[in-house]
């Protein structure tokens, strides 16, 4: 069985599916300059915007973040 953190959330047949959402994850953060979040369905959304627990927080890196107003 594969390792990693979400290896008790999911099948080994969806690490694939799991391994998207953490690159997708990591590179809207980059690119928007905030906080990400990858939900229990796997999509990804900004961590404000969250409405349930996300499985995981993907953290913008300090010199990425932007601004409260420019978002």
């Amino acid at each position: 069985m594969s390792s990693g953190r979400f290896s008790m959330y999911v099948s080994p047949w969806q690490d694939e599916d799991v391994k998207i959402a953490l690159q997708a994850a990591t590179q809207m953060a980059e690119r928007w300059g905030e906080d990400m979040a990858i939900m229990s369905d796997l999509s990804v959304k900004p961590l404000r915007e969250a409405d349930t627990p996300p499985l995981e927080i993907v953290r913008c890196p300090a010199a990425l973040k932007k601004p409260d107003n420019e978002r």
